[in-house]
């Protein structure tokens, strides 16, 4: 049997100034959890399309062709980010873009986005919502379009009820029901008392058919205290003119969070926070604590794999199944395969870490570390630019930078690779086998050859051939009687100070 084909287009306001924000970016570029507030959004509506082309249960088939954005301040860099967001480049989903360059209000936002869907079909519906609320999740939006569809709306409010209303649209219903009206804050006094006193608000996200709303958005008049186009009015508009006008109230109000502010989107962390932690753990990450780590919306953990508090992992970081990342770590953009433990307070950006590696506690690995299965780099070891080998160990106090180190190499302590002249930097190869002496100094470009020596205290600045000892210390002299002259030397000069 053919479904019916029930087009939904989309419509994003994201032109606002977001003054409160106190920053020059286009609000829906703010970082929220490393993702801009518009990226939530648009990954919600592209998650709801795949899950229509998905669902067959559905007496519809609910085709979304189309997502328009409006843009304002700096809407360039917003076009920009969503065309270029790989993410967003889903087969079947076209973006358009329609610029607000007067700050009417939402009714005008509104009104230009129409300019985007002027070839729609007369039965299409038209989903319209703001981007500062990254927190809607798929569902919701899925059960707001069934509804809308089902009950066959002219238009349907999503509404969620709230136990402090305060600054949030009031719902005002007829006696079957029907959405009447949407009376804002600053308008209360205009309405009797006991308005003030309805717990169900306005989420700001709507589904309404497009010929409908083509025919009426004119109506909307700035005749309020702000002198703006309320995109609200345009309810009682469809209510007064004998069109069907209903809620779809969400019983999930920890989804409706605004952001408006620096404190809006601190909350809004905190909650998508809890999401990603939720969403880790039931693939089967372990957290000993979940109000003190910081982890990013791309990052990836695996099963089985122990983050400690007071850890903070950010980027398109991937950590596999049986690691441990002890508390005080710092991972970015790295990659961190199975069964390795970062041990505490260390810190990995772009780095690599193969199987079974230990790193740290207080290591650092700097962009290109490479680290192979079994290696070791122990505390206070920097790494930078550098593969190190198979159970190749660099156990303390090393700077290893610019470096290419076989399998089975152990780096004694105080080890320096000396890369840098002032100019240029050059590469040190250590080959399989060798055995690097504590407090030794490798003034690259140099070659340690398989299997070699070198000796503790030594500056290598010629190749070393295979199976060689390097050594350049000065043989050991022993002056009879130095230290007891310099004491007494001491004594006498102290005396002189003192008046004896």
């Amino acid at each position: 049997m053919n479904k019916e084909i029930k087009n939904i287009s989309v419509a994003v306001l994201a032109g606002g100034l977001g003054t409160r924000m106190k920053s020059e970016e286009p609000k829906a570029l703010s970082a929220l959890l490393e993702n801009p507030l518009i990226f939530y959004t648009v990954e919600a509506l592209i998650n709801t399309r795949k899950a229509f082309n998905v669902y067959r249960g559905y007496k519809h088939r609910v085709i979304i062709d189309k997502i328009g954005i409006v843009i304002g301040h700096k809407g360039e860099s917003v076009k920009n980010y969503i065309l270029k967001e790989k993410r967003f480049k889903v087969k079947g989903v076209l973006f358009d873009f329609a610029e607000q360059e007067k700050y009417l209000g939402t009714g005008d936002a509104a009104l230009k986005a129409l300019n985007m869907f002027t070839s729609a079909a007369g039965e299409s519906s038209l989903l319209i919502l703001p981007c500062d609320m990254p927190l809607i999740e798929t569902k919701t939006f899925e059960d707001l379009i069934k509804f809308h569809l089902d009950n066959e709306n002219d238009l349907t409010v999503l509404s969620v009820k709230a136990e402090n209303p305060y600054s949030y649209g009031r719902i005002l219903k007829d006696k079957n029901g029907h959405v009447k009206e949407i009376v804002e804050e600053n308008e209360l006094a205009n309405y009797p008392k006991n308005i003030g006193e309805i717990k169900e608000i306005n989420s700001g996200v709507y589904v309404i058919k497009l010929n409908h709303l083509k025919r009426l958005i004119k109506k909307i008049k700035p005749d309020n205290l702000k002198k703006e186009y309320y995109f609200t009015d345009i309810v009682n508009i469809f209510f007064e003119n004998g069109l069907k006008t209903m809620c779809y109230t969400s019983f999930h109000k920890d989804e409706f969070i605004g952001v408006n502010s620096k404190l809006d989107l601190l909350d809004a962390q905190k909650a998508l926070q809890k999401r990603v932690l939720r969403r880790l753990m039931d693939n089967g990450a372990n957290f000993i604590s979940d109000d003190n780590v910081y982890i990013g919306y791309n990052v990836e953990i695996g099963k089985n794999a122990t983050i400690y508090p007071n850890v903070f992992i950010s980027g398109n970081t991937y950590i596999s199944n049986d690691v441990i990342v002890e508390n005080g770590c710092v991972i970015k953009e790295s990659f961190i395969a199975g069964k390795t433990a970062i041990k505490s307070y260390s810190i990995l950006e772009e780095a690599f870490v193969m199987d079974g590696a230990k790193i740290g506690p207080f290591a650092r690995l700097r962009p290109g570390s490479l680290i192979l299965e079994g290696g070791t780099i122990g505390n206070f070891v920097e790494v930078k630019k550098s593969i190190i080998g198979k159970n190749t160990k660099a156990s303390h106090l090393s700077y290893i930078g610019d470096a290419l180190i076989g399998d089975g190499v152990n780096i004694g302590a105080g080890v320096i690779t000396c890369n840098y002249d002032g100019v240029k930097k050059y590469e040190t190869i250590i080959e399989d086998g060798c055995f690097i002496g504590s407090d030794s100094q490798l003034v690259a470009p140099v070659k340690i050859g398989k299997n070699s020596y070198v000796g503790s205290g030594t500056t290598v600045t010629k190749d070393v051939p295979e199976g060689s000892l390097a050594i350049s210390r000065m043989p050991q002299r022993n002056i009879m009687g130095w230290a007891l002259k310099k004491m007494k030397q001491k004594k006498t000069k102290k005396q002189k100070q003192d008046g004896v």
